[in-house]
């Protein structure tokens, strides 16, 4: 796994608005936690598998994964007594959060700062260096909209003063409560690569389906731009997280006690398999302090 680079993320609004006004902003609590979900999918993407929104994690203090075949996967993570996560160490790094009304306010790492967070109501911002990428509130989770450079002297981080690339719109069908976030000026004889996202809800609850397609390949299943993922609970009452892309499956089962895994079960495979499973999977472990 790589050592995380830096992560920090600070709370403003538009050029200068204080934390007090941010948080008048809020309109509900699901914005508190949805932005501790995003901020975490962000810190831990491609590095390690652990889906906290499925999990009760009330009163835990601290969980510390054990992975004897790729120490690389281990990880700490620690909480404060309301249940927001608070700190991230990994082999060689250790990421830390700090919140203000319920909000996560910054994230600083053994390097410094590389990544900011801004957001008013239910739009977020990231920005990483020069580029930024605005997010909006969907039922409980934040989709990405827009992406756009980041100009000095922006009258407001939130509205770029150039029509922003990668412009996306987000789209309910009549499927249930089926969600589809695709480019906005989609066009039928487009074939430059053109991500659609249709999620089965967006809700955290069980089951959750979340599948990605390239426009320009769409109704194939062999390409590296199509991915499906997969929660949902298998019989035994363990939750189960299966991802496909470009014709490989990983499936990732975690071993449920009291609404929090015990293990982890990582399996592969795929066409230099044919289609069976890799004989010995990889097994995580992880262990519990609760606050008294």
């Amino acid at each position: 796994m790589n050592i995380f680079k830096v992560i920090t993320i600070m709370l403003i609004v538009g050029y200068g608005g204080a934390i007090a006004q941010v948080k008048k902003a809020m309109p509900s609590k699901n914005v508190e936690k949805a932005m501790m979900y995003l901020a975490f999918d962000l810190a831990t993407k491609d590095r390690c598998i652990f889906p906290m929104q499925f999990f009760k994690l009330n009163n835990v203090k601290r969980i510390v994964s054990h992975n004897p075949e790729d120490p690389d996967n281990e990880f700490i993570l620690e909480f404060n007594t309301k249940g927001q996560w608070i700190s991230l160490e990994t082999k060689g790094d250790n990421l830390r959060v700090k919140y203000i009304n319920n909000a996560p306010v910054d994230f600083t790492n053994n390097q410094g700062k590389m990544l900011d967070f801004y957001y008013s109501g239910d739009t977020a911002v990231v920005k990483i260096e020069e580029k930024i990428w605005q997010y909006t509130l969907v039922g409980q989770m934040f989709l990405d909209t827009k992406s756009y450079p980041y100009e000095k002297g922006m009258v407001s981080i939130f509205q770029p003063s150039e029509i922003s690339f990668n412009h996306k719109k987000i789209r309910k069908t009549g499927i249930n409560q089926q969600i589809i976030s695709e480019p906005a000026d989609l066009k039928e004889n487009d074939y430059l690569p053109r991500l659609i996202t249709t999620y089965s809800h967006t809700s955290w609850d069980l089951p959750l389906s979340i599948a990605e397609n390239d426009y320009a390949y769409k109704d194939r299943n062999d390409i590296g731009n199509v991915k499906r993922t997969k929660y949902f609970d298998d019989t035994q009452g363990n939750l189960v997280m299966d991802v496909s892309e470009n014709g490989f499956t990983t499936n990732h089962v975690f071993k449920m006690k009291n609404g929090l895994p015990v293990t982890l079960t990582t399996r592969w495979k795929g066409r230099q398999m044919k289609g069976a499973a890799e004989a010995k999977p990889e097994i995580t472990n992880f262990s519990y302090t609760f606050f008294r």
